[in-house]
């Protein structure tokens, strides 16, 4: 396992990156309610997302080149310097080259602030659209969404919503993450691993709006599935992770030496969750599994046999999905409200197959791309 002091520039880096991506909680050890859990639709959800996802047309197909041309689409990200929101950018740029329109990122460090004068300045360069980039809410920027609106200009959100949850209004389209669906398959492998006898310790940030979605999935799931399991609850918000994680986390499993697994919400939060289970000597009876598949996360994951399960995404599938629904804005096409990308179970049985070192996308398959490519009619 690597040395703490290795990941602080990870960690400093990774805090906003997540916004990839659960609510306040607060429960201490309480159990789900009463009643024989259904292991076998847990199993069902497990065998399901290990499978290698299939690309699904989020729309009907269009001339994307000819709807583009000589369009702009203007990227405000929470924080241009994260490895998440670079990734994407990648991503975003790849496809703005192969359909032929021009695509722009507003460096920033992560301040509303910034973000509002990001807004601003696509609003002056005469964007076509504008998207608002892992987890930016509207309201912090009201006055730049009227300007927008006032200009015409439609506004995008990517991965500021939960699939479950209703976008802010003022947004013209919105493409939302599955972190709901994600804490149910960690819900579903706890019950699953513990034969529906667990004790978790769920860790949630209430400042991520997905985070809401994400712990009520967590509620459902444990009491259909293992209401024979025990579910504590601890919000802490994205910029305390790096002080708050590691006590209340060692301090949990000191204090109640039933928990079987940690549950992070974001992954990037197991960078502090692996301390604080060696620093409580629990590390032969305590596993992780999270959410995000964030490439130094897998690194971590292979190092060390403390993260069990990671469920990941394709920031470059889900460029392709918001791009998509980008495109199709600025045509005044029909935009999908459920369009979102999949999710896919890493272990390290088969955590060879994201690339040594893990890259961001690989290992989720090249299918979408080929069919994004049809859909668009570039191929």
């Amino acid at each position: 396992m690597r040395k703490p002091r290795r990941y602080q520039s990870i960690a400093a880096l990774a805090l906003l990156a997540v916004v990839s991506a659960c609510s306040s909680g607060g429960g201490d050890g309480t159990s789900a309610a009463a009643g024989e859990g259904d292991l076998d639709a847990a199993q069902a959800r497990i065998d399901e997302f290990s499978q290698p996802p299939t690309f699904e047309p989020p729309g009907e197909p269009f001339d994307a080149a000819a709807a583009l041309e000589g369009r702009t689409i203007a990227s405000v990200p929470v924080n241009s310097a994260i490895d998440f929101t670079q990734f994407y950018r990648e991503a975003a740029e790849r496809i703005a080259d192969e359909v032929g329109f021009e695509f722009t990122t507003w460096q920033n460090q992560g301040r509303p602030s910034e973000w509002g004068q990001g807004i601003q300045a696509a609003i002056s360069d005469d964007a076509d659209a504008i998207e608002l980039f892992a987890g930016i809410d509207p309201t912090q920027v009201s006055p730049q969404m009227v300007a927008a609106e006032d200009a015409g200009i439609p506004v995008i959100s990517t991965d500021g919503y939960d699939i479950e949850q209703e976008p802010d209004e003022s947004l013209d389209a919105a493409v939302n993450c599955p972190c709901s669906e994600a804490a149910r398959i960690m819900a579903d492998w706890v019950a699953v691993q513990t034969e529906g006898s667990g004790r978790a310790l769920v860790l949630t940030s209430s400042d991520i709006k997905p985070s809401a979605a994400a712990e009520e999935a967590f509620q459902d799931e444990f009491s259909t599935v293992c209401p024979g399991c025990e579910v504590d609850y601890i919000d802490v918000p994205s910029a305390d992770w790096a002080t708050r994680i590691l006590p209340q986390v060692q301090s949990e499993l000191v204090a109640n030496p039933d928990i079987d697994y940690v549950l992070p919400v974001y992954d990037t939060m197991s960078i502090w969750v692996t301390q604080a289970i060696v620093q409580a000597g629990r590390q032969d009876s305590v596993r992780i599994a999270t959410y995000n598949g964030t490439p130094s996360i897998l690194e971590l994951m292979g190092e060390s046999d403390l993260i069990e399960m990671n469920v990941g995404q394709s920031n470059d599938w889900m460029a392709h999905v918001t791009m998509d629904q980008v495109m199709r804005t600025v045509a005044g096409l029909e935009t999908n409200p459920d369009a979102t990308w999949p999710l896919y179970i890493w272990t390290r049985d088969n955590l060879e197959e994201a690339g040594s070192p893990p890259s961001d996308s690989q290992g989720y398959g090249e299918e979408y791309q080929d069919g994004f490519r049809t859909l668009w009619g570039l191929s």
